[in-house]
């Protein structure tokens, strides 16, 4: 009979110090995500994008170009034309009411803002 309830003991235990540890990891995973910047290499100057706007607060210029390559964010800096957020083929446009700035198409007529990282 101790054996028995001590073994329950033991279990409730391991059951619940392994819940608690997915919990953690759970919310750590979160955090990262949540601290993830879109960025991209262009010309040798990384750009972030912070901000979706519609069609109608920008006018897109020219096509800049489009991304070569999809890439880990410690590889950003060695390639122009790379992100590590957007795929192959997205489309980057110049801004005709401000050349500090790039819109990046996320669906039809929504774009992310990019602007230079300080």
């Amino acid at each position: 009979m101790k054996y028995t309830i001590f073994g329950c003991l033991v279990a409730a235990i391991i059951v619940l110090s392994g819940c608690s540890t997915i919990l953690e990891n759970d919310i750590s995973n979160t955090e990262q995500e949540q601290s993830y910047v879109p960025m991209v290499n262009l010309n040798g100057t990384i750009y972030a994008s912070y901000d979706l706007t519609k069609y109608e607060k920008y006018s897109t210029g020219e096509v800049f170009g489009e991304i070569k390559r999809r890439v880990p964010s410690s590889d950003i800096e060695k390639e122009n034309l790379t992100s590590n957020y957007y795929d192959e083929g997205t489309v980057i446009y110049n801004v005709k009411e401000d050349n500090k700035i790039f819109l990046i198409e996320e669906s039809p007529d929504i774009y992310s803002i990019l602007e230079k990282l300080e």
